[in-house]
């Protein structure tokens, strides 16, 4: 967070399935809008790893997701 100079966030860390554990975090905090990192491979359905894309479709919020370098 530092390095990119976001001094206010709040970090979690919890052991699990990614998409499983992601979502319950989301449901149980009632989140309006999931942002997720994705790497942006080329083709649509690279787009999107199986972490971004189960969490995609699983969430009752909006997910924003962020091409990552």
């Amino acid at each position: 967070c530092q390095d990119h100079k976001v001094e206010q966030a709040k970090q979690v860390v919890i052991l699990g399935s990614p998409k499983l554990e992601i979502c319950n975090y989301a449901r149980d905090r009632n989140c309006d809008l999931l942002i997720l990192g994705s790497h942006g491979r080329h083709g649509i359905k690279l787009l999107l790893g199986s972490t971004a894309n189960g969490v995609l479709h699983d969430m009752p919020c909006d997910v924003l997701a962020v091409k990552l370098k």
